[in-house]
């Protein structure tokens, strides 16, 4: 049995970097960055690893999207992109991450987008910093959000968390997020610090010995597989149901009316009325010529 990594409540998208060591390793960080508008959301993900997690992950592009040759190739590191994006789709639409009023319908992913470190090309064995970054683009139906009173969100517990509203909201309480900070209408914070411990069964006919040991100096670094396969069945009692829930009201203000653009009413005049007082001395020239004028006459 190995411990698993949960990375955003995602469970088809552990990598092999989490099921290296027995224990959450020091060397890897895992954040996320939500904007949400009133038709929709994007969530970034960014992945920090280095020193052995960084070497996990490059083992495991070089050995399932290579030609195990311990190298990492650019086409190599594409295919990687290509596999990250299909397991985030195929892990949401199996457990939707977000949920508005405590349901996800009328939630739909628009776009997947992933971007490995280029840092992760050449030789396996070499444990340089790796930052990736994952984006999902979320689309709400009209209303749903301002008609809602909460949203709730299924991330990796003890990540960092950061949520932006849309101007106009106001944010009234959280549960699930540990060290918040609130600002009207932002966050942020962790989520809450709950197991995280994900037992792994073997599934029937196959095996899962993963050991890695690391040889004095980190040149001498190797990893043994044996039988691994990614049929793999994760367990986390009670986790599931977790997750962080923000409690909010918005104050939509609507944009002034240009009130040149309406059509008149009925029998009302579209003759623009001067509103200007004229000067008192051309008052008074106007007066003296049509005095003159009416004596003319006489």
């Amino acid at each position: 049995m190995v411990r698993l990594r949960r990375i955003a409540g995602l469970f088809g998208i552990t990598i092999f970097a989490a099921l290296v060591t027995g224990s959450a390793s020091a060397d890897y960080n895992w954040s996320n960055q939500i904007t949400i508008h009133l038709d929709g959301m994007e969530w970034q993900y960014t992945e920090k690893l280095s020193d052995l997690d960084s070497y996990a992950f490059k083992y495991d592009i070089d050995n399932k999207q290579g030609n195990k040759d311990h190298f990492v190739s650019t086409w190599e590191l594409m295919k990687a992109d290509k596999r990250m994006r299909e397991r985030f789709r195929d892990a949401i639409e199996g457990e939707m991450d977000v949920r508005i009023n405590n349901s996800s319908l009328g939630i739909e992913v628009l776009d997947i987008d992933a971007s490995l470190s280029n840092n992760a090309l050449g030789p396996v064995k070499s444990m340089t910093e790796l930052t990736n970054t994952y984006r999902v683009t979320y689309s709400f139906p009209g209303g749903m959000l301002e008609n809602g009173s909460t949203i709730w969100f299924l991330g990796e517990p003890g990540s960092l968390l950061s949520v932006n509203f849309p101007e106009g909201t106001q944010i009234i309480s959280t549960k699930g997020i540990d060290n918040v900070s609130i600002r009207t209408s932002d966050l942020s914070g962790r989520f809450g610090a709950i197991n995280e411990s994900i037992d792994a069964t073997e599934s029937e006919g196959a095996t899962d010995n993963v050991s890695v040991t690391v040889e004095g100096a980190t040149d001498n670094v190797s990893v043994t597989d044996e039988g691994m396969t990614d049929n793999v069945s994760a367990t986390d009692e009670g986790a599931d149901a977790k997750g962080a829930e923000i409690t909010y009201i918005i104050d939509i203000v609507l944009p002034p009316q240009n009130n040149l653009s309406e059509e008149p009413e009925e029998n009302e005049s579209t003759i623009p009325v001067p509103t200007d007082i004229p000067f008192p001395g051309t008052v008074y020239v106007l007066l003296v010529i049509a005095a003159a004028v009416l004596l003319s006459k006489d």
